[in-house]
């Protein structure tokens, strides 16, 4: 694994594997100047990138992982198992369902496999929820999450934040009891709605095959009109193979999607409202890019 090819990495979920001390981060200056003051902080700074301590920390989490980790497409999966994945996905970042798009502060993956080895027409759905706080590349919007998705919007931060804690345990909110709660919006069927729109809406470039880690957060059952759905948490995603940048390559999937979702070749562009459109999220900044 090469740090060039990481898309998604949580060195907080990482250091809940074999917690260890670590030595104190770097110190870098943080300079802030106007007409009258001049402030100077100092402030932990990281690398964007993973180091090689930590690419060597996660081949001994793979490793770790081996014999008990199963793929997404196995058929009975419980909230807390570790799942490999390894196929096509689209993706973008996203923000809370509200009247103005505010900084972009989530991540979804969603992509689909046929549900048997026949091929059939029965589907298994993925989508990976992470924090954009561990995103490592210039990533395209696909809008806000969609109304109603609050619960699946806070379980994402709570998530994270208990990351960050060092408390890798099951959150309250997807417990049984908890899930079972009557509610106008449940759960799965806020995790459908989610999952419909942001596959629909991610940028037709952000779309590869890609590969990695995740902890199952949900696995929801495939009904008369909805496939199965795995929601999970991602440790890291990467690329399965390298990024194509051939405009032929870049043609013929631009024109796959446009068949897929019925669109005219010379008219795809994600389904999002105008304000929402061109904008991306760049990680070393700490407000999304309009263009």
């Amino acid at each position: 694994m090469h740090f060039s090819e990481v898309i998604y990495f949580s060195r907080r979920r990482l250091k809940a594997f074999f917690p260890e001390r670590t030595p104190t981060p770097p110190l870098s200056w943080k300079v802030e100047l106007n007409l009258q003051v001049t402030t100077v902080g100092l402030e932990p700074g990281a690398p964007l990138t993973p180091t090689e301590a930590e690419l060597k920390r996660l081949r001994k989490v793979q490793r770790h992982l081996e014999k008990e980790v199963s793929h997404f497409h196995a058929p009975h999966l419980r909230t807390g198992e570790w799942i490999y994945f390894d196929l096509e996905m689209g993706w973008g970042t996203s923000h809370e369902d509200s009247t103005l798009p505010d900084l972009d502060d989530v991540l979804l993956f969603c992509g689909s496999l046929p549900g048997d080895r026949t091929g059939g027409r029965t589907t298994v759905d993925l989508m990976l929820c992470g924090s954009t706080e561990h995103l490592l590349e210039r990533t395209a919007t696909v809008g806000r999450m969609g109304s109603g998705s609050k619960w699946l919007y806070h379980l994402i931060h709570k998530i994270n934040d208990r990351d960050r804690a060092g408390d890798t345990g099951i959150p309250e909110e997807l417990t049984l009891r908890a899930l079972s709660t009557s509610r106008i919006n449940r759960p799965e069927q806020i995790a459908r709605d989610v999952f419909r729109i942001a596959q629909k809406h991610h940028d037709p470039l952000q779309r590869s095959r890609v590969q990695g880690l995740a902890r199952v957060d949900l696995n929801l059952p495939n009904g008369e009109w909805s496939s199965r759905l795995i929601m999970a948490t991602p440790l890291y995603i990467q690329y399965a193979s390298r990024k194509p940048m051939r405009w032929v390559t870049r043609l013929r999937l631009h024109r796959d999607l446009c068949r897929r979702y019925g669109r005219p070749l010379w008219k795809w562009r994600p389904d999002l409202p105008p304000r929402d459109r061109a904008r991306f999220y760049v990680p070393s900044c700490t407000e999304a890019e309009n263009m």
